[in-house]
């Protein structure tokens, strides 16, 4: 491998034609050193592929294990490109003048090139990326056991990333963040207060994540003051008389723009106690029409708590008819959508189309339907520890505390009673429609 030649040439007073000279001059394996006879130390570098501007200077002081002077040093200062030979003297003075007084101005460089790429580095883009291939590792973020669900990561990464956009902050350094900008975020969503608590939330737990693996020093969400905090939703007490519900079951059958799928999936959520996402990632590999029950897996659940539902005879009607309608499927969405085939999810276009439909009009939602169920069936007298093993309620007043911890009884046989006894309310309602 053949050795690089060094020409030192100088010093003359570099002008933009000894720039254009020694570049037409160029060549391979060959290092031109022209330096400036106007700025001490100062040096176009000519290579056979670039050139720039150099200025070399010796660091003040003695150092004090040898007793000699620091060695010199150099520091790029730029191109002819983007500095005039003018420009290049003026940056270089300004550097010698800062060895002068004991800087060093390498090292000063040095220190900001890795501030810079530490800034880069720990950008709130960067982290999301890193908190994203991090999150489907981590535990339950309350303390549960396992991991989140696919769905959960997604609504997280999904909340998370619509909090930093909301506060114009992808590209800005994670630690440079402030409570003011989280504050900005928040005001912006002053008229949805759940969009601003889910985007709160999903912020303040990645912050979080960045604190425990140092990232970051500081959590600016805990900085805003409580008062500014997104505040939880009043809990919805609504429930629905079985008259009321016998009403939207009708809406129901009646509404213009409904495939068969939509009045089946809404006839199943008031028929059974479960949760609206339940049914529409209902599978039939998890159901057994033979012995009437359905079969959810911890990951299926809110709690994250398998849970098995007695299918009662009017809800097990819906999924035989839906059975027999599919070809017996063996595997599947039981509701899927009609076009996509993925779990049905246009919520807000189905529940106008019901609305438009009822002859009277009242304040409803998917979710009073388990409220409703709750509520006649506890005042026909079914005991409360059965109603809530129904529902999958973990946190309620008979199955947490001391009670949860060693009262694990499903009760499965008072639980089929009390299906079968919200049968006979619905059937006694519904059959009159």
């Amino acid at each position: 491998m053949s050795k690089q030649e060094i020409v030192r040439i100088g010093p003359v007073k570099i002008s933009k034609a000894i720039i254009e000279g020694a570049w037409r001059g160029r060549q391979p394996l060959r290092r031109t050193i022209i330096a400036d006879a106007e700025c001490r130390g100062l040096a176009l570098i000519v290579n056979a592929q670039s050139m720039s501007w150099r200025f070399e200077y010796k660091p003040r002081g003695v150092d004090a294990h040898t007793g000699k002077r620091f060695p010199s040093k150099s520091i790029v200062l730029g191109n002819p490109a983007s500095l005039s030979p003018d420009a290049a003297r003026d940056v270089a003075n300004k550097h010698k003048g800062e060895a002068k007084s004991g800087g060093d101005p390498a090292e000063k460089k040095k220190a900001k090139l890795a501030e810079d790429a530490r800034k880069r580095a720990g950008t709130l883009k960067r982290l999301l990326e890193i908190y994203t291939e991090a999150l489907p590792k981590r535990p339950k973020m309350r303390g549960g056991e396992g991991l989140l669900s696919p769905k959960a990561v997604a609504e997280e990464l999904m909340h998370t990333k619509a909090a930093i956009v909301a506060m114009s902050a992808m590209d800005k350094p994670a630690g440079e963040v402030a409570c003011t900008d989280v504050k900005r975020m928040l005001d912006g969503q002053v008229s949805k207060a759940a969009t601003a608590r889910h985007r709160y939330g999903a912020l303040s737990r990645f912050y979080d994540w960045a604190l425990e693996e140092q990232h970051v020093a500081t959590n600016p969400c805990g900085q805003v003051v409580k008062r500014l905090r997104p505040r939880p939703p009043k809990s919805r007490r609504v429930h629905h008389k079985p008259s009321q519900l016998r009403q939207l079951w009708q809406a129901t059958s009646t509404a213009k723009g409904l495939q068969q799928v939509h009045r089946d999936l809404l006839h199943f959520l008031i028929a059974m106690p479960c949760r609206r996402g339940e049914a529409t990632r209902m599978l039939w590999e998890d159901v057994d029409l033979d012995r009437s029950v359905w079969v959810l897996s911890g990951t299926q659940t809110k709690n994250g708590d398998p849970h098995t539902f007695y299918v009662h005879a009017l809800a097990l009607d819906i999924l035989k008819r839906r059975y027999a309608e599919m070809g017996h499927p063996t595997s599947g969405l039981v509701f899927p959508a009609p076009l996509s085939g993925k779990a049905i999810d246009t919520f807000g276009k189905i529940k106008k189309a019901v609305d438009e439909a009822l002859k009277m009009k009242f304040d409803w939602r998917f979710h009073d339907h388990r409220r409703s169920f709750v509520t006649v069936l506890a005042e026909a007298g079914v005991h409360e520890a059965v109603l809530d093993a129904i529902l999958n309620h973990r946190q309620s007043a008979t199955r947490s505390g001391v009670l949860g911890t060693y009262q694990h009884a499903l009760r499965l046989p008072e639980q089929v009673a009390a299906m079968n006894k919200w049968c006979e309310v619905l059937s006694a309602e519904i059959g009159s429609v």
